[in-house]
This record gives C-alpha cells, sequence and structure tokens, in this order.
C-alpha cells in the first residue's frame, strides 16, 4: 500500500503543475515593444502570437506521447549489470495552427499537419530497491536520448525542417509485476534548431523567428494485460525561446524586434502496445496538449490557437 502511495503521489504531482502559466506576459510585451518600434499592430501581435504558439508546437512535436513507447516501467539491468538497452524509431505529427499573417483584421488562422520522424535510446542504469518480494524497481534509472525530425513545410510558409535533440532520465517508482502496474516519472530537455514563419522578403507583413528549448516533466503508468498493454500519463512542458519579429510600419517599411518567450502548459496522453516478437514491440499513442489563451495588445487580438491533438506510432527493442 506504501508503494501504491509513493506512485499516486508522483501521478498527482505531475498532475498539479500549472496547466498553462507564464504565456501572457512576455509574449504581450515583445508585441508592445514592436508597437513602440513603429511596428503596425495587428502584424505585431500576430507575429507575437505565432512565436510563441510555435514554441509550444514544437515542444509537442518533439516530445509525444511518452519517454519511452511501450515501456512504462524502467528497464533495470541484465545479469552482470549491463544496462538494457531500448532503441525504437516512430512517426506522428499534430495540426499545427498559426495565425494568417495575409489576413489585415488579424482574424483568422492557419492550420498545417507537420508530420515527424524521431528515433531515440533508452539505457537502464540502476535496478531500483525491492520494498516487498513483489514490489520492485524504487528509484530505478533510465538514460533516454532522442533524435527528432520536424517536417515543416516550406508552402506553408515555414522555412523547413526543425531538428530537435532530447536528453534526459527516466526514474522508476514501481516496476511492474503481476499484480501491481509500472510507474515512472521522467525529466528531460530539448534543444531545437531555429524555425522562421513567414518572410517579409517575399511579400509577408509580419515573420517571425524563434530558438525555443524546453523541459518537460512526464509521469507514466502502465501494465501489460496479455492481449495488449495499456498506459496513460500526464505530463508539464516549460517553454522558452529567443524570438525575433519583423513587421509592416504602414510606410513601405519594416521594424525588427528581439525578445524572450516563455510559457507552461499540461499534456495528457494514452496508448496501446502489443509484443510482436521476442524483443520488439509496437506502439501507438494519442495525445492532448492545453491551448494557449489569445495575445491582445492595443486593441488587436490574435486568433485562437486551440489546444494541439497529436498521435504517434513506434516500433521498439528491448535488448
Amino acid at each position: 500500500m506504501r508503494a501504491l502511495r509513493c506512485a499516486c503521489a508522483a501521478l498527482v504531482l505531475v498532475w498539479t503543475l500549472p496547466a498553462v502559466g507564464r504565456a501572457q506576459s512576455r509574449v504581450a510585451a515583445l508585441g508592445s515593444a514592436c508597437v513602440s518600434a513603429g511596428g503596425e499592430t495587428v502584424p505585431c501581435v500576430l507575429a507575437a502570437a505565432a512565436g510563441r504558439d510555435l514554441m509550444g508546437d514544437i515542444g509537442v512535436l518533439a516530445g509525444a506521447g511518452s519517454e519511452v513507447p511501450a515501456a512504462s516501467s524502467t528497464l533495470g539491468r541484465r545479469l552482470g549489470g549491463i544496462p538494457r538497452m531500448a532503441p525504437w524509431i516512430a512517426v506522428g505529427g499534430a495540426k499545427v495552427v498559426v495565425p494568417d499573417f495575409g489576413d489585415a483584421s488579424g482574424r483568422t488562422d492557419q492550420g498545417h499537419f507537420v508530420p515527424t520522424i524521431d528515433a531515440g535510446l533508452a539505457l537502464g542504469i540502476f535496478d531500483g530497491f525491492q520494498l516487498l518480494p513483489t514490489v520492485g524497481g524504487a528509484l530505478s534509472l533510465d538514460v533516454v536520448g532522442r533524435a527528432s525530425f520536424l517536417l515543416f513545410s516550406g508552402n506553408d510558409g515555414f522555412d523547413g525542417r526543425v531538428n530537435v535533440l532530447s536528453l534526459g532520465a527516466r526514474v522508476g517508482i514501481l516496476q511492474e509485476s503481476f499484480t501491481l502496474p509500472g510507474v515512472s516519472v521522467s525529466v528531460t530537455r530539448r534543444f531545437a534548431g531555429i524555425l522562421q514563419y513567414g518572410d517579409t522578403g517575399l511579400g509577408s507583413p509580419a515573420q517571425t523567428q524563434l530558438d525555443p528549448a524546453v523541459t518537460s516533466v512526464k509521469a507514466t503508468i502502465g501494465k501489460d494485460l496479455f492481449a495488449f498493454g495499456v498506459m496513460a500519463g500526464v505530463g508539464w512542458d516549460d517553454y522558452s525561446a529567443e524570438t525575433s519579429l519583423v513587421a509592416s510600419d504602414g510606410a513601405g517599411g519594416f521594424v525588427s524586434v528581439d525578445g524572450s518567450v516563455d510559457a507552461s502548459r499540461r499534456t495528457y496522453f494514452a496508448g496501446l502496445s502489443k509484443q510482436i516478437a521476442v524483443v520488439s514491440w509496437i506502439s501507438a499513442e494519442v495525445g492532448w496538449a492545453n491551448g494557449f489563451d489569445p495575445v491582445s495588445v492595443s486593441g488587436a487580438t490574435s486568433p485562437d490557437p486551440g489546444s494541439t491533438l497529436y498521435a504517434r506510432l513506434a516500433l521498439l527493442l528491448k535488448l
């Protein structure tokens, strides 16, 4: 019972982190700085909102679902202390919604599906402690790395693919057993390349360029039910980005401002997995992330980006 209480406490800890926070003050300040520099209000507001929204989209696309697909428990080690390895490859995607820079009223947005490809590797470093004869894996440890390729399209106003490197650790709360589910908590830092949306050189009234990073905390619970493994989890993502805006000044020229934008929000996910060979599993996951509030500056308001839905299909080996 004590082990189950600890597992529940880990899930509640991530659940109680703020659902959406710090999204408004800095992004609104960046939009205001653009207006103060002489930019038109609507392009400034849309450019600032696009930077904030895309920062969150990159975090979701590069960190969809659980940190290790088809593995709610930590991996542990083999006999002799050799780390277990779990490499995987996955495909997925999400609909990315951004303001339409071409709409002078600032009221419309555009939705684009962005596919992703990622490959990762988890290593079991520490087996953890045996609390009871059937309860083990407490404080076990995996290290996890992932390379993600986010395939933004130039035809949709972006400047192309974004590469993301994720490095993190996963701590076991409970190791899955015949009677108990596996519970783990992960902490991951994601480092992304630069993304640009819009191009004033090609006639757009605004453009946004951002260099984002994400810290992600996730709690996962799962159990093998013989035919399938089931898993669910909750996460909390903290985003930050150095952002550059360019906006029309209404007289044929443009103004440029730089600043930092940050935000945070929760994400929820669930999935099914099935063993298809001795050491291989296939996993399908779907998830949902909270939306951000519209950005308002000087009477202009960006469109509501809404929440984000995403999916991932992965093939994992446990070696």
